[in-house]
């Protein structure tokens, strides 16, 4: 995923998702750290499995 796509991909998230995938991203960045195309489909990947986790389970209240 190239800076551009995870640019794009990014601005479609709601205001929760986007928070979490920044997160992640400055997380990876500290200490000089930078980006790969794999590592921003990684933070991609991860953000859409916890959208679908929760869609899946968004009328359970069992805690």
């Amino acid at each position: 995923m190239t800076p551009q796509q995870f640019r794009q991909w990014f601005a479609t998230l709601p205001e929760k998702y986007q928070r979490q995938a920044k997160a992640m991203y400055d997380n990876a960045r500290r200490g000089g750290g930078f980006h790969t195309e794999s590592s921003l489909a990684l933070i991609k990947d991860l953000v859409e499995g916890s959208i679908n986790f929760e869609g899946k389970f968004q009328y359970d209240h069992h805690q």
